[in-house]
């Protein structure tokens, strides 16, 4: 098993790559559309360069994935999402896999009296999408996570809300992706709630945070709810922690590299906090064999390499900012050699 992370421009990286003949079973991605963050070729920001990240991702599936049952699964917004969808009407090598488009959800906060929640989502309309080439009948295996019954948040077993009608939406990133932070999501729902509490100022990154004194009946949760339909047996909780799942078989010393924050790769990817990796390796179970070659070009801090080094798959990723390129190594590095699943 290996993983390899490259620093620099995807736009340059993809067709570098295909030149060379690099071939990947799977591009499993989050195509970034934050307005004016990312920085494009020859440090070119806006719409086009956006709209240039999905055609690059998009080619690399077509020029590197040979396998027959070799997939895409690719998160974006707005703009971003808009060309995603003029390249499936355009093409006829890729369709979109049954039953496999989901919903991403941060599980924000929660009322226990009345189990009211609020999740935090992207627009109504933007989801995540695995594509297939035409001619597989290759799916998603949904039955290979063992589930969150287990998950203990701190109050109680996750108790999921009934319908979509106690589930409280955010949606506020079209055109460009914007972060919760700027759009206040909690803030607006803790008022609307009538419950107290505090903010504080994020002076490394500007805005503001809510902390603290929400009192007996109400409770922050975290990790990530997925969601393949409006039926909430469809819907599954994929915890904080990488500890808080005993069914999942992990080794002990991969607990101990993120909970005690043992090695510098996993406290700089984790900080105390696993649910981006917990999301990886809850897609890699369900999008992914063993043994593949997954590439993520946007790879930031590392989640999905570090998810491959736990799950015995080979991980390539593409990563602009050299810091968080180094961590992801870091990460993958300290992780590869490791027995994690039992």
């Amino acid at each position: 098993m290996a993983g390899i992370i490259y620093s620099g421009d995807w736009l340059q990286h993809h067709t570098k790559m295909i030149s060379e003949g690099f071939k990947v079973d799977r591009i499993i991605t989050d195509i970034p559309s934050f307005d004016g963050r990312w920085n494009g070729a020859n440090g070119v920001q806006g719409i086009g360069t956006i709209r240039d990240l999905v055609s690059a991702t998009v080619r690399a599936g077509e020029k590197m994935i040979d396998n027959p049952d070799g997939t895409m699964t690719i998160s974006c917004t707005g703009i971003a999402q808009e060309k995603l969808n003029e390249w499936l009407a355009q093409q006829s090598v890729w369709e979109l896999m049954p039953d496999s488009t989901w919903a991403m959800f941060r599980p924000y906060m929660r009322k226990a009296s009345t189990n009211k929640h609020f999740w935090g989502r992207r627009d109504d309309w933007t989801f995540v999408q695995t594509f297939r080439k035409v001619g597989s009948s290759v799916l998603l295996n949904k039955d290979a996570w063992p589930g969150s019954n287990e998950h203990n948040n701190a109050f109680d077993f996750f108790p999921m809300p009934d319908s979509m009608n106690d589930v409280e939406l955010s949606a506020f990133r079209s055109p460009f992706h914007k972060g919760e932070h700027d759009a206040k999501e909690r803030q607006k729902w803790l008022a609307k709630q009538g419950i107290s509490y505090e903010e504080v100022e994020l002076s490394d990154r500007g805005g503001l945070k809510v902390v603290g004194q929400l009192g007996s009946d109400a409770h922050f949760t975290d990790g990530y709810v997925v969601q393949f339909s409006t039926d909430p047996a469809d819907w599954h909780h994929i915890t904080k922690r990488i500890t808080q799942l005993v069914s999942l078989g992990l080794d002990t010393e991969i607990k101990e590299m993120f909970e005690g924050n043992k090695f510098r790769g996993c406290r700089q990817l984790a900080g105390g906090n696993h649910k981006h990796v917990m999301l990886s390796m809850w897609m890699l179970a369900t999008h992914t064999n063993a043994g593949d070659k997954v590439l993520d070009p946007f790879c930031g801090f590392g989640s999905t390499g570090a998810a491959c080094a736990i799950m015995g798959r080979d991980f390539v990723g593409v990563e602009m900012n050299k810091t968080r390129k180094d961590i992801a190594q870091n990460t993958f590095d300290e992780l590869f050699t490791k027995k994690a699943v039992g």
